[in-house]
């Protein structure tokens, strides 16, 4: 049996988003849409999320029910049942929503085609993305974490190579929900633009004499071999009086300090593409790993 509810005139939200739907139609405000039950039935009748008694106008025809006039009170879940055995359930939303500037920033810690997005969109919304990868192929959507309005995504390019030149950016297209209105935005980037390597790790200090030996090593997340992709180092030192003085290293993982100093830290950057530094390492005390030296020996 077909049931075909009137409009009613209050307002009831609809059903908040916890995961993006699996199907879901955008629809022009104030244009009719057609919504198809995927199933052999016949005779289906139709719930609005969750309700027998849909707040819109409808025709229902067989395996399609026609909403009259979309608006707001008219979105949400509308589902179609043989009885009481649910068939199929379509998420229907507004379109005309395209965010502009939605502050999508990405980073990858190396060149190996891994990296995660991060994004600002509506609280009550739901997103998933994919990449266009290097390649021209597409990627699977991928469902995005996150909660009050930021979010964030992780992708990998396997297609991609750290020792070929980039000629084409990538493409992440992201497709939000909110209870009402459809989101949509797109953003290229090339993966050299993006790389922000992880601290410098195993940064030791060793007093030799009236000299003062650093040494360090790459990211671990780095790539190799070490003449191709090379690293500048930034240390910061701190001498007693407080001041606070940088030497940069290039083609080197050790260097000597003259001054007392009595704490460092390093950090560091690819020096051939986009210049952005990495976080910097802990600082390490000088008088405390001189002490746990001695106690090691």
């Amino acid at each position: 049996m077909l049931v075909l509810v009137g409009l009613v005139l209050c307002l009831a939200p609809a059903d908040a988003l916890t995961a993006f739907p699996p199907k879901f139609q955008v629809g022009k405000l104030n244009g009719d849409l057609v919504v198809k039950c995927n199933t052999s039935e016949q005779q289906v009748t139709w719930t609005q999320n969750g309700e027998p008694e849909p707040m819109a106008e409808l025709v229902a025809e067989g395996q399609t029910l026609t909403i009259l006039g979309l608006d707001l009170p008219a979105v949400g879940n509308y589902s179609c049942w043989a009885g009481t055995v649910l068939l199929d359930t379509t998420y229907v939303v507004v379109s005309g929503t395209r965010e502009e500037g939605m502050n999508v920033s990405c980073q990858a810690e190396s060149y190996r085609g891994s990296f995660r997005c991060s994004w600002t969109g509506p609280r009550s919304a739901v997103f998933h993305a994919r990449l266009t990868r290097s390649d021209g192929s597409l990627g699977e959507w991928v469902p995005a974490a996150g909660c009050c309005g930021q979010f964030s995504a992780s992708f990998a390019d396997p297609s991609f190579c750290p020792f070929a030149e980039e000629l084409r950016p990538l493409q992440l297209q992201l497709e939000g929900l909110s209870d009402t209105s459809y989101l949509n935005f797109s953003t290229h980037f090339f993966v050299r633009d993006i790389v922000r390597p992880d601290p410098p790790q195993e940064l030791t200090v060793q007093q030799r004499g009236e000299q003062l030996h650093l040494a360090w090593a790459p990211p671990a997340s780095w790539p190799l071999p070490k003449s191709y992709f090379a690293l500048l180092y930034r240390l910061q030192y701190e001498l007693p009086n407080g001041t606070q003085v940088v030497k940069y290293v290039e083609g080197a993982e050790e260097t000597q300090l003259q001054e007392r100093t009595r704490r460092v830290r390093i950090s560091c950057q690819d020096p051939y593409a986009n210049p952005t530094w990495s976080p910097w390492s802990t600082w390490q005390d000088v008088n405390a790993a001189q002490q746990r030296r001695l106690r090691a020996h």
